[in-house]
């Protein structure tokens, strides 16, 4: 007689996952991932289940449309594989599937969902999966340290005593519900898409790149249905939301690391595994042996994350359904990949492939931490390297602009540093896709670097706003947050817990100087959203200098010209044989350089510091 021993909320809400077992401690079936599906979904999953006594179980269904088409068992009688073919046709409802071990059965409920973007919460708007666009401004949020929207998580029951503002790596109590309730903020500001730093459950990392179970929502950061609503509200707002997805390691408290579901699962043991190489450069080398590599895709992230062996078959399906999975329940738009270099291109290419057939507008951004274009455009998807692989990948944070802006803005650099960066966008397949930013959560905030000001800061955004690509911002550089390395440059942002003395969230609570860099950014993204030429216009050098760069958007119904300066002297740049050769006059649109055209000469007077755009007729 099969009995009811455990029904599971932990990371499906609203579902109930029924698991039985023989009394004796016979098979038993304690977990199921993914732990439901979606008729019509063009992709068959593979079922990992954990357990007691799997290793010569089978697992049979009557559920009409579905059909277990092999199983195959890992460690230790711990884990069972199961490949399920569902057919298009299938009915939504709840599969019970029947597993008979060596010595007694047990069973599980299987949810076939309906389609529809974020399946199990039907308020979610119909408008996802559609990728990053030229048109869109990015904003970056770690949820922990944005807002607290629900105090009643800030230490919750199954994972107590991590809670401590006063502690720079605690948990400090934001969450999910806290950037739902500021979203209105973020339109207000012009922000059209969000990426949100992992939420997923974890043991103590408040950032949550230390995965504990890939199938659920840490309790620090709310519930799956938070999730969902999340999602839901940033749609109706006209927000995308961007899954920042980790492929290459979890973190070290995950069972895995003692108990992997085969041998081959992961890169060696938390006792014996390769040393990590941050060097990636070695892979885009044709010449470097495999000495020279084998750590980097390998090697344990800061020597105690575990390391996902991706070119194993079950690994990469694993890490398909558990990415499609996320997509589904919350109608996720794209997906940001971490540590992108780290993981096997032979599996990104797999991935992507499968990915995109299954959400052809969706896109990804990687994580391609390095200052050089020639090494960065390796990573860049749609085209084979001399590895013969195309890993995929849609486009990449435009980590080498990055650093030329600030080494140009901040430091003094010559202007046209910008300029020779770009002349390595002949190096892209899609330069203008590229996402520009200034500063991330990995890197000392802009204001805490020596010679910063705020008058460079908002240079630095003019730049990111006209310059090609598609700008991403920083949770609280719009306010002129300071912070060093990591972890100082993860402060909470003002406003987001209620004993705050001081709330950035609305003008009257900024300072004079927070109000200025705020009011002039948000101005520069309604700029960049009214002239489509700041969007998709080629980008034309008209000039540059130690001391100035001016550049050209064109796309063909409107031309802008963009004239960024570092000193005071006045400018003089001739236009012939320049996309401005026949422009007559300039229309002011943003800063306070007097500017004119005359007999095929464009002249700045004044023109002092930052960034002016000028409407060119």
């Amino acid at each position: 007689m099969i009995t009811k021993v455990k029904t599971y909320r932990t990371f499906f809400p609203l579902v109930l996952l029924v698991v039985a077992a023989i009394a004796q401690g016979q098979v038993t079936v304690s977990k199921v991932e993914p732990p439901n599906w979606w008729a019509g979904l063009p992709e068959n999953p593979m079922l990992l289940l954990y357990g007691t006594d799997l290793t010569s179980a089978r697992v049979t269904t009557s559920y009409p449309g579905l059909k277990v088409d092999r199983v195959e068992p890992g460690n230790e009688g711990k884990y069972l594989f199961v490949w399920l073919k569902i057919a298009p046709n299938v009915k939504v409802g709840t599969a019970k599937f029947t597993v008979t071990g060596s010595a007694g059965n047990s069973a599980f409920e299987f949810p076939i969902s309906k389609r529809g973007c974020g399946a199990i919460a039907s308020s979610i708007s119909k408008r996802c999966h559609i990728g990053l666009r030229k048109d869109d401004v990015m904003y970056l949020i770690m949820p922990d340290r944005f807002a607290n929207g629900d105090t009643a998580n800030d230490d919750p029951a199954e994972a107590k005593g991590y809670y401590d503002r006063q502690k720079a790596r605690g948990f400090h109590g934001g969450d999910l519900k806290g950037v739902t309730q500021h979203l209105p903020y973020l339109k207000d500001l012009g922000v059209t898409a969000l990426w949100l730093t992992p939420f997923w459950k974890n043991a103590d990392d408040y950032h949550g790149y230390g995965v504990t179970d890939m199938y659920a929502v840490d309790p620090h950061f709310g519930t799956m249905r938070d999730y969902q609503d999340f999602v839901s509200a940033s749609h109706s707002q006209g927000i995308k939301f961007f899954f920042d997805y980790v492929v290459n390691h979890t973190g070290p408290d995950h069972v895995w690391a003692k108990h992997p579901p085969l041998a081959t699962w992961l890169h060696g043991t938390p006792e014996k595994h390769p040393p990590f190489d941050y060097h990636f450069e070695y892979l885009v080398d044709p010449h470097a042996p495999p000495q020279e590599w084998e750590n980097i895709t390998e090697g344990w992230f800061a020597d105690r994350l575990p390391d996902l062996n991706v070119d194993d078959a079950h690994v990469a399906k694993y890490l398909l359904d558990n990415a499609v999975w996320w997509m589904e329940t919350g109608g996720v738009d794209g997906l940001r990949l971490d540590t992108f270099p780290y993981s096997s291109r032979k599996f990104w290419s797999y991935w992507h492939r499968e990915l995109f057939r299954i959400y052809p507008h969706t896109n990804t951004i990687g994580e391609v931490y390095n200052f050089d274009p020639t090494i960065t455009s390796f990573f860049e998807g749609g085209k084979k390297s001399w590895d013969g692989l195309d890993d995929g990948l849609s486009t990449m944070f435009d980590f080498p602009m990055q650093s030329t802006i600030r080494e140009v803005v901040i430091r003094d650099k010559p202007a046209a540093s910008l300029q020779k960066t770009m002349r390595y966008d002949s190096l892209y397949l899609r330069p203008d896709e590229l996402v520009t930013f200034i500063g991330n959560h990995d890197q000392k905030r802009f204001m805490s670097e020596e010679g910063a000001s705020a008058e460079k800061l908002k240079a630095a955004f003019g730049l990111m706003m006209t310059l090609r690509g598609i700008p991403q911002l920083y949770s609280g550089d719009e306010i002129a947050m300071t912070g060093g390395d990591d972890p100082e440059n993860r402060h909470d942002f003002p406003g987001g817990w209620q004993d705050d003395t001081q709330n950035a969230f609305t003008e009257q609570g900024r300072t004079p100087e927070q109000q200025q860099v705020f009011s002039y950014l948000r101005s520069m993204i309604a700029l960049r959203k009214e002239h489509a030429a700041l969007r998709e216009g080629h980008q034309w050098t008209i000039g540059a200098g130690e001391k100035y760069f001016v550049y050209l958007r064109d796309d063909g119904n409107e031309k802008v010209l963009i004239v960024f300066n570092q000193g005071d002297q006045a400018l003089k740049l001739g236009l012939k044989d320049t996309p401005m050769d026949s422009a007559r006059t300039l229309e002011p649109l943003m800063g306070a350089a007097p500017a004119n055209i005359a007999d095929g000469m464009l002249a700045v007077e004044r023109p002092g510091y930052g960034v002016s755009v000028y409407l060119v007729k």
